[in-house]
C-alpha cells in the first residue's frame, strides 16, 4: 500500500532524505555516525535514509563505510542548470558587476569585423560612453571586449581580420600599427584581460575579458566601463571582472550544449 503523499510522516522523511543529501554535497563524504549527529537524527532512522538512497543510486558507500554523492545526483543538478537559457547567467553577473563596482558592464559579440553590444548594464546611470547601448557597434581593435575576443585567436587569424578593418585613430590613443597592437594582444593573453584606456573615446576606460565556453572557444567578452581609471581602480575592477568571468564561464560550460 502506497502511503499518502500528505501524511505528515511521509513528508518528514523527505525532508529528511534530501537534508542528508545537501549534507553530504557540502561535505563530500561522511560516516553514517556523522550524518545523523549533525542533523540530530536517530542511528536507525538515518541508516534507512541513506540505504535507500544507496539503492537508488544517489549515494556511494566506500569500504571505510562512508557516503558519498554519485554521478546520478550529480547528473540531475546538471540537467536543471541546462535548461536554464544561459542568457539570464550572463545577465545575472552583469548586473551583479555594474552594481558592486558602479562601472556599466556590457556583454558583447564579434560580428564579422565588428564588435556587437548585445546587453548592458548600467547602475549608475552614467550614460557617457558612447557604445553602451544594447545592438551598437564599435570597434574590435579599439575596444577592451574586442582587444580580449581578438586575444583568443591565432596570430595568423588576427593579421587576417586587421587587413579587412578599416583601421583609423579615434583618439590620440588609438593603436593603429600592427605590430603595436599584437604587442598588446601577448600582453592581454597573459594578465587575462584587455584594457581600453580612452584608445575608442576620451573620458572612457574600459577593462575586457573574454567569456570561454566548454570547447575553449570565445563566446564573446565582459567588459566593464567608467570615466576614470586610476592603478588602484584598474586592480580592484579586474579583479572583480576576472572572479565573475570564471565563475560564469564554468556555469556556462554546463548549460550550453
Amino acid at each position: 500500500m502506497v502511503k499518502d503523499q500528505h501524511d505528515p510522516q511521509s513528508v518528514q522523511v523527505i525532508d529528511r532524505t534530501f537534508s542528508v543529501l545537501e549534507l553530504v554535497s557540502l561535505n563530500g563524504s561522511m560516516s553514517l555516525k556523522d550524518i545523523y549527529s549533525a542533523l540530530d537524527l536517530n542511528k536507525a532512522s538515518t541508516l534507512r535514509i541513506v540505504n535507500a538512497l544507496v539503492s537508488n543510486g544517489y549515494l556511494d558507500r566506500d569500504s571505510k563505510g562512508n557516503y558519498s554523492l554519485t554521478f546520478k545526483s550529480y547528473e540531475i543538478g546538471i540537467r536543471a542548470v541546462r535548461r536554464v537559457d544561459y542568457i539570464t547567467f550572463i545577465r545575472e553577473t552583469l548586473d551583479k558587476l555594474s552594481d558592486e563596482l558602479e562601472v556599466i558592464a556590457q556583454f558583447s559579440v564579434r560580428e564579422q569585423n565588428a564588435l556587437l553590444c548585445l546587453e548592458s548594464f548600467d547602475s549608475t546611470r552614467s550614460n557617457f560612453s558612447v557604445y553602451t547601448r544594447v545592438g551598437m557597434r564599435s570597434q574590435l581593435y579599439a575596444t577592451s571586449a574586442g582587444k580580449a575576443i581578438l586575444s583568443t585567436y591565432d596570430d595568423d587569424d588576427i593579421k587576417a581580420l586587421w587587413s579587412n578593418m578599416d583601421i583609423r585613430a579615434f583618439t590620440p590613443r588609438t593603436i593603429v600599427d600592427f605590430d603595436e597592437f599584437m604587442k598588446e594582444i601577448y600582453v592581454i593573453r597573459k594578465r587575462g584581460f584587455a584594457v581600453d584606456m580612452e584608445e575608442s573615446e576620451s573620458g572612457l576606460f574600459c577593462v575586457g575579458t573574454p567569456l570561454i565556453n566548454s570547447k575553449h572557444k570565445a563566446i564573446g567578452a565582459i567588459s566593464l566601463s567608467t570615466n576614470k581609471m586610476t592603478d588602484a581602480d584598474l586592480q580592484k575592477i579586474s579583479k572583480g571582472l576576472l572572479s565573475q568571468t570564471q565563475r560564469l564561464a564554468y556555469m556556462l560550460s554546463y548549460s550550453i550544449k
